[in-house]
């Protein structure tokens, strides 16, 4: 992948090419067209399948009756549900209509769901029956919501159902599609990940999802030409409502791949759905990826299909990387790095394994400086800074808050990341923690992902979670929670002396290790270090 670096700014390659029509609908509308009797979506759980024609007759269906209900360009559309068929019908189906999709996350909170209905003020809400109560009780008096669309065939809250209105059949060359600005049309609204507070909204546009599907394009057919394989098929994990599950998998979708499905993540499941459906390529996140590389279940299983694998959302050690390859046989875990505000991926490393650790190069068109914390200037080669990017993909804003929007971006059109990482002499990213969790230890900074790798290379280690422990003299102590592997016996000093006999004294967990049965992850697999705060702060105030 062709980078250079010139004035401490690291540059991808050139552009790729978009279609000049600018409108994400009308792209997808013709891929669907192309994929014809070829089946699109198969359903692991059920073994259910559906072409690529039925996906592009029901969204159109779905379309004009959405119309009928009174969708207009520019309304707002909320979605909740967890991985079904409908899930991507209706998604195409507001797109098409020129209107914002907005997916929501099926497990937040009704706290969660009301600040989001606040900020997009849907005219029409998705949903599906797992989740279908709190969506009606947040929305029942808002004045803007004029119907709640389930999915299913039982009536568990007052709505209208998906079923009846996908029945009649529209004629698919009459239809036309709304036409949109793609430069300045939000397409959708994406929660960003929220794992330090409040979800925003992240408002993305037409190009910015074209953009995004030419580069995995790119990413995909440069990788197989480079290894000479053909995927076939791919595996979909990541919830469709979280930005990485719904962009990959639509992007995916366009290039006429099989796209096996999960509803939900089970280990003998997921195992056996690759097995058996000879899956090529999935993505991943790094709680999975840990998975493979330690549970007794993996090596049950034939994983030698997947020859495409890539992990993003949080770093990845290259320890994790390496231990999967010599369990499983699969060549090597690709990472990648992005965020919802720039669409997705930045980076993705398409090498075989020549820069372990690294999450790649910048994107095609697509420029990444490292900024000094403290003074702002631009960083040189293995020099630790936050990271700033510059690209097509940058989003639109976040809906209803001009300010931080603004506040996100620098006078060149940068956009912050809040992420603190470095690049190597080839102009290969490397990502090390989150800048508002670097730990502070008497003006040491300590990054929990270097001592979350660290640990989980301990044998009795099945998972962990680094955060700090205020305190008075040195300001902030290093502690980790610690999910032993199932019937392993581990003492805390044994992991205090692990760490301290392999990092330097800063980073020593003198905050001490607490035990626990699970570290709490949101859906795309970033620690929630908030709720490992909580529950030091309350195991604190226990023993007061």
């Amino acid at each position: 992948m062709a980078v250079s670096i010139h004035n401490n700014i690291v540059s991808g390659p050139e552009e790729r090419g978009i279609p000049a029509h600018l409108s994400f609908g009308q792209f997808v509308f013709d891929k669907l067209k192309n994929g014809g009797d070829k089946t699109a979506q198969i359903c692991a759980e059920t073994g259910n399948s559906v072409t690529y024609r039925t996906i592009l007759q029901n969204s159109v269906n779905l379309a004009v009756a959405l119309q009928d209900l009174g969708l207009k360009k520019g309304d707002v559309v909320a979605l909740s549900s967890e991985n079904r068929f409908e899930f991507t019908v209706a998604s195409l189906a507001v797109i098409y209509c020129g209107g914002v999709l907005s997916t929501l996350n099926v497990t937040y909170s009704p706290g969660e769901i009301s600040h989001i209905f606040e900020i997009t003020k849907p005219k029409f809400i998705f949903t599906s029956p797992i989740i279908a109560q709190n969506i009606y009780d947040c929305s029942k008096d808002l004045p803007h919501v004029k119907k709640i669309i389930l999915f299913g065939e039982y009536d568990v809250v007052p709505a209208i159902f998906y079923n009846d209105l996908i029945k009649k059949h529209i004629n698919i060359n009459d239809f036309t599609l709304v036409d949109v600005n793609g430069k300045e049309d939000t397409v959708a609204v994406m929660c960003s990940s929220g794992t330090t507070g409040l979800p925003k909204g992240v408002m993305l546009t037409h190009v910015n999802f074209l953009t995004l599907c030419a580069h995995m394009k790119y990413y995909l057919e440069t990788s197989q030409e480079n290894k000479k394989h053909k995927v076939l098929t791919g595996l979909s994990l990541i919830p469709w409502f979280h930005a990485y599950g719904f962009i990959t998998t639509i992007a995916i979708m366009c290039l006429n791949i099989e796209i096996v499905f999960l509803i939900r993540f089970d280990e003998e499941q997921f195992l056996e759905t690759i097995q058996k459906y000879k899956v090529n390529m999935t993505t991943i996140v790094p709680p999975l990826a840990v998975f493979l590389a330690k549970h007794p279940l993996v090596p049950k299983y034939d994983l030698t299909s997947l020859n495409e694998v890539w992990c993003g959302a949080a770093p990845l050690s290259s320890e994790i990387q390496v231990a999967i390859t010599k369990r499983t046989g699969i060549s090597f875990i690709r990472q990648g790095y992005g965020l919802t505000e720039v669409t997705m991926a930045c980076c993705v490393d398409l090498t075989d394994g020549k820069k372990i650790g690294s999450c790649g190069t910048p994107a095609p068109g697509m420029k990444i400086k490292v900024l000094d914390i403290d003074s702002g200037a631009k960083l040189g080669p293995h020099q630790e800074g936050e990271i700033w990017i510059k690209s097509p993909l940058g989003m639109k804003g976040y809906m209803g808050d001009k300010a931080a929007s603004d506040a996100l971006m620098d006078k060149e059109g940068y956009i912050q990341t809040g992420d603190i990482g470095y690049y190597d002499e080839d102009g290969y990213f490397y990502i090390v923690d989150r800048l508002k969790e670097l730990i502070k230890y008497k003006g040491f900074q300590v990054a929990p992902a270097e001592l979350e790798a660290l640990l989980l290379r301990h044998a009795r280690v099945a998972d962990c979670g680094v955060v700090a422990r205020p305190d008075e003299l040195a300001g902030e102590l290093p502690v980790a929670f610690v999910v032993p592997q199932p019937g392993a016996a581990l003492a805390e000093h044994e992991l205090v002396a692990y760490v301290a006999a392999n990092v330097s004294p800063a980073k020593h967990l003198r905050g001490g290790v607490i035990f626990v049965d699970e570290i709490p992850k949101n859906p795309s697999g970033k620690i929630l270090r908030r709720e490992l705060r909580k529950m030091l702060s309350a195991q604190v105030k226990s023993k007061l």
